[in-house]
């Protein structure tokens, strides 16, 4: 999208055409060094294509279809066809089939109200929060709370103002230029249609996702900036407060008074308890696009060694395996089975109870030492998903991952997490947000006042 941008500005901007084919040139040539370059330091850094994890484009469309969604990710979408076995041919005839079938069933109207839902899932939050509280700083021993876990809500409201004050400046910025008919700087064209051509392709074509809308981001504030300049705001607020000197006092008591009924219409925020999961083990998520699943001999034992540094958590291990009739996956004739999962804390040389589906029983993790076990306690091997296959990418360097004693390719997927009580948000937190803002309502009521010393109309004094 952006490369389509860049090249409909440079058409667009009135430069000789031996400039307009310079400036296409080096844009083709750099596309071309970073395709390859990244060709390059995948061989290096010892990447394999492997044909049973590649996944086709198609899937994350299909997902952006989802009648039951605003277009996010989807748990069912996600895994849909992305079987063992499965070639990217047949996935894509797959879910291609069912994309038809969804667009079969939306009238125009219907549509047009999902790619709507799909916009404000991704754009009317202004910050995202929907992958990031559980990232952690910190070494191996000592994982520290992710910064949005702890202030994600406080962050997400106070930045509210902030965020449509930047969306609605630069719609009028753009809205003044297309009303009088005046040219539009190229940097600011480029960046309108980076905009639009990264809102186009999330909204109508891929599934969404808070996150991606930081890519429109530096554009709009780029864009923000030129009307800063163009919108005179010092002069527009001369002229307004004008306007508003005389009744400054009345419109700052109902102000305040605003602003009292919201601290108090919301304080529950400050008292309700909500359950707090504080991950210390998070490790890998189940590979995202699908794997060729991990393969353990009959009776083979794998063993994990691995530290928890806090009381009272919670194991979850995940435990789904099955046999096979043959070797040949794309029989797709499955057998389900539980591996035989054992967890000692050998600190204190204790047994922890482990039930079927992977989960240890709540809070009866204590702090020490602990080494997990994974046996096939069949006679005929398994394969399971519960342990990820790296290949050889190397991740000896990152002491937040374990791996199989033995085996450093082989990573098991697992959680340890201490669960708490608390609010969503703090008093302190909550009690900031609206001290800042009713400093913010003192300047601009005192700024109103003294207009004439701080703000005069006279553009050459300021």
């Amino acid at each position: 999208m952006i490369i389509i941008a860049s090249l409909i500005t440079i058409v667009l901007m009135g430069q000789a055409l031996r400039q307009k084919f310079v400036q296409i040139s080096i844009l083709i040539a750099t596309v071309i060094v970073v395709y390859f370059g990244s060709s390059v330091i995948q061989t290096a850094q010892r990447y394999e294509r492997n044909n049973q994890v590649v996944t086709p484009a198609t899937r994350y469309i299909n997902m952006g279809l989802n009648p039951n969604t605003s277009g996010q990710i989807d748990g069912n979408d996600a895994w849909l066809y992305e079987q063992p076995g499965r070639t990217p041919k047949e996935k894509n005839r797959l879910y291609l089939s069912s994309i038809k079938r969804r667009l079969l069933n939306y009238s125009v109207g219907s549509l047009s109200e999902h790619f709507l839902k799909k916009a404000t899932y991704m754009y009317g939050t202004g910050l995202t929060i929907q992958d990031f509280f559980y990232w952690y700083a910190g070494n191996k021993n000592n994982l520290e709370e992710s910064i949005l876990d702890r202030f994600g809500v406080t962050l997400v409201n106070g930045f509210q103002f902030f965020y449509i004050l930047l969306s609605v400046m630069t719609f009028v910025f753009l809205w003044r230029h297309l009303k009088n008919k005046r040219s539009i700087p190229p940097v600011v064209l480029f960046s309108v249609l980076g905009v639009l051509g990264v809102c186009a392709f999330q909204v109508g074509l891929w599934e969404v996702r808070d996150r991606y809308s930081l890519l429109a981001v530096p554009f709009t504030v780029f864009i923000f900036s030129y009307a800063l300049a163009e919108l005179d705001i010092v002069g527009w607020i001369s002229r307004f407060g004008s306007v508003l000197k005389q009744d400054v006092i009345r419109y700052f008591i109902i102000s305040t008074g605003l602003l009292v009924f919201g601290y108090l219409s919301n304080y529950s925020l400050t008292t309700q308890l909500v359950e707090k999961n504080n991950v210390s083990i998070h490790q890998p998520y189940v590979a995202y696009a699908g794997q060729s699943d991990v393969k353990i001999k009959a009776h083979d034992k794998l063993k994990i060694t691995f530290d928890v540094e806090t009381t009272g958590n919670t194991g979850i291990f995940y435990n789904s395996a099955y046999s096979i009739s043959s070797d040949s996956k794309s029989q797709q004739v499955k057998k389900y089975l539980p591996l035989q999962i054992s967890l000692m804390n050998t600190t204190l040389h204790k047994s922890i109870e482990v039930d079927s589906n992977g989960n240890t029983k709540a809070n009866t993790m204590q702090k020490g030492k602990y080494v997990l076990t994974l046996t096939n306690p069949t006679n005929q091997a398994i394969y399971t998903q519960g342990i990820i296959d790296i290949g050889k990418a190397d991740f000896s360097f990152n002491s937040l991952y374990r791996s199989i004693s033995g085996h450093p390719e082989l990573m098991p997927v697992m959680t340890v997490a201490r669960s708490s009580q608390n609010t969503l948000v703090s008093k302190k937190q909550y009690n900031a947000i609206f001290t800042l803002l009713f400093v913010i309502l003192c300047i601009i009521t005192y700024m109103f006042r003294k207009k004439d010393k701080i703000l005069p109309l006279n553009k050459s004094k300021v």
